[in-house]
């Protein structure tokens, strides 16, 4: 029973010592973002930054991203920035797991991919009905015909596709 305490023991110092670089990752803002006072879009903005901004991750609620930059210190979505590697990375890929895993790819195989990096179970858990953005969201539906009319303005024409089985 000893040897089984000491070997969890020793792996939670591993994971520990693994997740504390984590902690204040740096990143780079990838697009044009506001920096919110608080974790959410209706708290005021504390920062305006522009694509190319550096930061440091000091915390993280869900999709949020708790930022420290020079313009201010405030939140911002996950999806806005990319993760860079902690200190030098030689040619054989050490570095920082996250920067291995989200920092762009060199040469010619290039792959760019948004999904819910940063949703984690007990937020989804914890997820609760909004009757007022189910509204919000309602209200950007439109008309086929409105969609139709506004892709023919932008000189875009349809185009009959077959499905890949060839059934319909």
């Amino acid at each position: 029973m000893k040897p089984l305490w000491w070997s969890l023991l020793a792996a939670l110092a591993a994971m520990l010592l693994a997740a504390g670089p984590a902690a204040a990752q740096k990143v780079t803002v990838e697009q044009n973002t506001p920096l919110y006072s608080e974790p959410r879009m209706e708290s005021s903005q504390v920062a305006q930054l522009q694509q190319g901004t550096a930061g440091e991750v000091i915390g993280k609620q869900g999709v949020w991203l708790n930022l420290k930059t020079a313009a201010g210190t405030g939140w911002l979505f996950s999806f806005s920035v990319r993760f860079e590697s902690q200190g030098a990375e030689s040619s054989s890929g050490t570095g920082s797991v996250l920067g291995r895993v989200f920092a762009p790819r060199r040469g010619p195989s290039v792959t760019s991919t948004i999904g819910v990096r940063g949703i984690e179970e007990e937020d989804l858990k914890g997820a609760t009905f909004d009757a007022q953005q189910m509204k919000l969201l309602d209200g950007y539906a439109t008309s086929k015909e409105a969609a139709e009319k506004s892709a023919r303005s932008a000189g875009l024409s349809g185009r009959s596709i077959d499905y890949l089985d060839g059934k319909k």
